[in-house]
């Protein structure tokens, strides 16, 4: 079986079979706190797709974050071919603060692609976007229902050629047409 390339998370190269814990920094509190998005990657031995799976990009959305702890604790990821870059909490300060929002009160899925020098929210979108995201060929981005607000179940993506991995060949999904066969 092919070996798996390395990845590089900020200024750090991660080499097959290396599992680590990274945290990316984001924006100061205005206590002059460091603040940092955590990271955990698994880059596999062997070649194969990398998946980010995140939570928290609205900080109250809380159920993602215990399902990604539960996934990082499974067994079957010491065996894993290619790489999973996890993020359990994207949105740190509306998660320390039990909020949807960002101290500027935005709204981070809002605004994304975001720029290095823009509000916090642009920040963080940038950086997540850019250590994260573009590393990815797939990405799970876990949502939930929050205080005072319900969410159905959904899910969206651009599913032209979900068979590319082999998963999803044929399979309808909730309010989408069924997947082309490529």
């Amino acid at each position: 079986m092919e070996k798996n390339n390395s990845v590089m998370i900020g200024d750090v190269v991660f080499a097959p079979g290396q599992r680590a814990n990274v945290n990316l920094p984001v924006a100061d509190l205005y206590t002059a706190t460091s603040l940092c998005m955590p990271l955990q990657i698994i880059c596999g031995r062997n070649a194969g797709p990398t998946l980010f799976v995140s939570a928290a990009v609205h900080g109250d959305e809380l159920n993602g974050v215990e399902i990604i702890r539960r996934l990082l604790r499974r067994k079957v990821l010491k065996s894993l071919s290619g790489t999973l870059l996890a993020v359990p909490i994207v949105n740190v300060h509306g998660f320390i603060n039990q909020s949807r929002y960002l101290p500027d009160r935005r709204d981070l899925n809002r605004s994304f692609p975001g720029s290095a020098r823009g509000s916090v929210a642009a920040r963080l979108a940038n950086i997540f976007l850019e250590q994260v995201v573009a590393k990815a060929n797939y990405g799970i981005d876990l949502h939930t229902g929050a205080i005072d607000r319900s969410n159905l179940p959904q899910n969206s993506g651009k599913y032209g050629r979900c068979n590319d991995a082999g998963a999803g060949k044929g399979v309808r999904r909730p309010g989408h047409a069924q997947c082309e066969r490529s």
